[in-house]
Parts: structure tokens; sequence; C-alpha cells
């Protein structure tokens, strides 16, 4: 058994999605059996759900006009906007039994150590069990991710979101996507809704992202990616059931990751 951590840096919202696939295939391929990957995104990019449409949720010609990226998830989930935070994603066979069960029973497994890897630095979060949609269900469009939280979701003692998650299963590969905020700038994704959302949803909208919302250096000012990413690969070890390897990924399936990022690019 092998398991592994990748810290990829910021690369665009394209060569991000279409590394964690490549990380998919690699695990189905039996290359490995836990894969952690923390990075970011440059430029700032809005990630949509696999199952949303995209005219419904963005304005996309004026997003990609003001110079952001934009890109589909292989995970479900809604809208985020991704600039001053950690993304994650775990990668492992389905039955592997850090994330098997079902899906509320998965989200509650990888939801621990996230939990206890910023309550060693600090920041006191818990997950909560329940959903609680701030503005409109899950499946209102228009709608971003951290107006509300799903099952199992990490956030703050006093109920704000910290942490966005949202997960698929794919032809025996389970993959979670994660965003931990170390700023709030989710409100940056009001001024690319579509064109005919209702200003009063917007209005709303702000104030969610506002008042619903909480960040890493609002607790410790200080924090660093860097310290957040080794406690990661502290507590994910724990339930990966060894220690995670680090390993770089300059030169991994080269050209695979290539034909990748041409089918990301189209899936808009």
């Amino acid at each position: 058994m092998r398991f592994v951590h990748f810290a990829t840096g910021k690369h665009d919202g394209i060569w991000n999605m279409a590394f964690d696939r490549l990380l998919m295939e690699l695990v189905r391929e039996n290359r490995w059996d836990f894969v952690l990957r923390t990075f970011g995104w440059d430029p700032p990019c809005v990630s949509i759900g696999r199952l949303q449409k995209t005219q419904r949720e963005v304005d996309s010609e004026r997003l990609i006009a003001d110079g952001y990226g934009l890109v589909r998830r292989p995970t479900g989930g809604r809208a985020v906007w991704h600039e001053t935070e950690l993304t994650y994603s775990i990668v492992a066979s389905t039955d592997h039994p850090a994330v098997s069960g079902s899906i509320s029973e998965a989200l509650k497994k990888t939801a621990a150590p996230m939990v206890k890897a910023m309550n060693s630095l600090g920041i006191k979060v818990a997950a909560n069990p329940a959903e609680k949609h701030r503005a409109g269900g899950p499946r209102t469009a228009g709608n971003p991710c951290f107006t509300s939280h799903g099952k199992w979701e990490v956030g703050t003692t006093d109920g704000r979101k910290l942490v966005g998650s949202a997960q698929a299963r794919s032809r025996g590969v389970f993959l979670e996507h994660g965003s931990i905020l170390f700023e709030n700038d989710q409100l940056k994704i009001l001024d690319y809704l579509p064109e005919d959302t209702p200003p009063g949803l917007k209005q709303t909208l702000r104030q969610h992202l506002t008042e619903g919302i909480a960040c890493v250096h609002e607790f410790s000012p200080g924090l660093e990616i860097r310290d957040m990413e080794i406690a990661l690969n502290e507590s994910f070890s724990f339930i990966a059931g060894d220690a995670l390897e680090y390993l770089p990924h300059e030169e991994l399936e080269v050209e695979r990751l290539g034909k990748l990022e041409c089918e990301c690019g189209n899936d808009i």
C-alpha cells in the first residue's frame, strides 16, 4: 500500500481539474491507495459543480474577459470563487476505509482529520451533520456554495462556514474537493452572476456571504499555507493508515495530463 501527498502550488483552473482527473486514473490503475493533494489557483477562478449549467450560475464571458478562470469540477456541489485559499483533493478507491460507506459516512470520515488539523493550529472548528441552506435550496440557480452548509462541512462553533467540500465517485474511485478559506473572497462571485439575477437575490446572497463565512486569518493572521499543508498531511496520514509521502508532480504523466487539460477546457 502507498500513501502520497502532492503539494502542487498555484495553477490555472483547467490544469488543476485535469491533474485531479489524472490522479483518479492512476488510483484506478492501483498506482497509489490514498492521495492527498493541496493546491492553489492562478489566476483566481470560478469552479462549478459537475451537474451545473454554466449559464445559470455565472456570466462566463465577463468573467473570462476580466482575466479570471472558469472550470467544471468532477465533483458535485455549487459554484465557488477560488483565490485566497488552500484547496485540497482526496483520491482513493471507493472501498478504502478512510472514504468508504455512504456519501454521508464518507463526508463524516474526511471531515474528522480536517477538524483535527485546524484545531491543532488553534482554529476551533467542528463538522455539523445537518444541512443548512441560507438562500434557496441546493438546486437554486446562481446560489454559490458558501451560502449554505452541506452535511459534515467544517465551520466555526458560531455556525459560520470555513470549508466547502464536494464529492464524486467514478468507476471505483472516490474524489473529494474542498476549499479552506484563508480570506473571504466569496463576495467577488456576485459580480459575475448571470445578468438576469434578481437584485433582491443578489442582496440576500451578499448578506449570507458576508455574515455566514469564516476564514483562517480571522483566527490566526500569521498562518501560512505551508503550515496548513503540514497539518493536513499529519492528520490525513492517520486516517489513510500510514504516513503520506510527499512526491514531486512535475513529470507525472505529462502527455496524458495535456490531453485531460484539453478535455477540461471543452467541458464548460
